[in-house]
């Protein structure tokens, strides 16, 4: 009996380190789970700068660490949105670059290229930098339902608000003075 004892000692312990051996990506996972949860500061949906910073890491390390798990399309879009709503525009058009470039099939993708475009408009106030993203999803992804909004984008891009207001004024007399001679 005493002889078996060392096998079964040997056995006993290599299970106890399996066991107790963690899974790293299990462990990113979690860690990400849980600070997702943390991450917004109230009910209005806005990040705390300090965790989304934290959060971008996660996720930018994730995808370093398990480039072909299927979540990381989804962490780099999550990454990108974050980083612009943190009024980090950048970063934002950074990570949605790598999405596309790493991971063109997923569904993420056109949008990640739309929001590129939108943010130089939008964020950045750099229209001429948005106009070659949305030129590229009109040509990528012509019958995305975004599409619709993209070409809007392009056609009104660098106006301002007043001229936007004017323009659907002139547009709204035209249409009125139509049904109305329609109607006669």
């Amino acid at each position: 009996m005493n002889a078996h004892f060392p096998k079964i000692a040997i056995v006993g312990l290599i299970i106890t380190l399996l066991i107790g051996c963690s899974n790293p990506q299990k462990e990113l996972n979690q860690k990400i789970a849980t600070l997702e949860k943390q991450l917004m500061s109230d009910s209005s949906m806005t990040p705390i700068p300090e965790k989304a910073k934290e959060m971008i890491a996660l996720y930018n390390d994730y995808v370093t660490k398990f480039p072909d798990d299927s979540l990381c399309a989804n962490y780099l879009f999550k990454a990108g949105d974050l980083a612009s709503k943190i009024n980090n525009p950048e970063l934002a058009v950074e990570t949605f670059s790598r999405l596309i470039s790493k991971y063109p099939k997923s569904p993420d993708a056109p949008v990640a290229l739309f929001l590129q475009g939108f943010i130089y408009e939008n964020q950045a106030g750099n229209p001429a930098k948005a106009k070659p993203y949305y030129e590229a999803f009109l040509k990528q992804y012509p019958d995305h339902p975004l599409s619709g909004d993209v070409s809007f984008s392009l056609e009104h891009l660098g106006k301002t608000p007043e001229e936007l207001i004017r323009e659907f004024e002139q547009n709204t007399t035209a249409a009125d003075s139509a049904i109305i001679s329609a109607a006669q």
